[in-house]
């Protein structure tokens, strides 16, 4: 009998795990790309342009969340707010993400379907490279089906979440090096898994420091290495007091210094982020995003 190599082994693994969860027991095994559960991609939304945009449950995959901790429960959506101010001097605010899962199921529903589906196509392998390899299978099969003909050219890896594990996260870089004419983008407070990978980050691979986190010290220790940095800020004041330019679609995600993002969203009743978004609205300034920014 001939051996199976490395990849026909994890088709038939991923494959295997489609059927699994898909075709009741009596059924036909034969499965086609159409039938297989692919990962769920927006595309586009009301800060961004067109882009594939790829999320997770906010607070639940964010390892390293700080002022931001925040979840919003999987069945209710009911929020709790969990800031860790331990190992940053970063103002709390309640995280974007979160906010958006306890307004929509849907978004809800979606984001817990993706985390469910990568961490049962990890299941079945116990080989680590094999099971980087599986995650990269899915991901691009899952770009590959809802863009079929290439045409988006932005992936934006976190609308809500983080780099849960070191596998998933080599598998993203595997995702970017296998498609170079894609770029891939990310905010992370996963500091250490970014040096630890230093020299596997591919060119079309771009992430930022998103400042805030339980890991800050590195952005310190480590200056030289994380040169674009997000700052969670209240105001346009706060931020020309700083120095850093007000990004509004992430088109600062591909320079090399640290910019600055404007805290929006709902925030928790009398707390100082809550107060500087009435502040601005009163001043007729930005508060947040609907179908442009204004």
């Amino acid at each position: 009998m001939r051996q199976l190599h490395a990849g026909e082994r994890l088709t038939i693994i991923y494959q295997a795990s489609a059927v699994e969860r898909r075709v009741s027991p009596g059924a036909s095994h034969h499965i086609t790309q159409n039938q297989m559960n692919f990962l769920k991609f927006s595309t586009g939304n009301a800060k961004l342009g067109k882009r594939l945009i790829f999320s997770l449950p906010a607070g639940y995959t964010c390892p390293n969340a700080g002022v931001c901790k925040t979840f919003s429960d999987r069945v209710t959506g009911k929020i709790q707010d969990l800031p860790q101010t331990n190992n940053t001097d970063a103002a709390p605010y309640r995280c974007f993400a979160a906010s958006s899962e306890a307004r929509s199921p849907q978004c809800r529903a979606a984001r817990w379907f993706n985390w469910d589906l990568l961490k049962e196509t990890m299941v079945p392998i116990n080989n680590p490279e094999e099971k980087i390899e599986a995650l990269q299978m899915l991901i691009t099969q899952s770009i590959d089906a809802k863009d079929p003909k290439s045409k988006i050219e932005l992936v934006r890896i976190h609308e809500s979440g983080d780099f849960w594990s070191e596998l998933y996260f080599l598998a993203w870089l595997e995702v970017a090096r296998k498609n170079p004419a894609r770029k891939y983008y990310a905010y992370t407070k996963q500091l250490q898994l970014w040096l630890n990978n230093l020299d596997q980050i591919p060119e079309n691979f771009y992430l930022t420091a998103s400042q805030g986190g339980n890991l800050d010290p590195l952005l310190k220790s480590h200056a030289y290495k994380f040169v674009r940095i997000s700052h969670v800020v209240y105001s346009q004041m706060e931020a020309d007091r700083l120095g850093l330019p007000v990004d509004h679609n992430d088109e600062h995600c591909f320079g090399t210094k640290p910019f600055a993002l404007l805290v929006h969203g709902t925030q928790p009743k009398g707390s100082d982020a809550s107060k500087s978004i009435q502040q601005r609205k009163k001043a007729g300034e930005f508060t947040g995003y609907s179908k442009a920014v204004h």
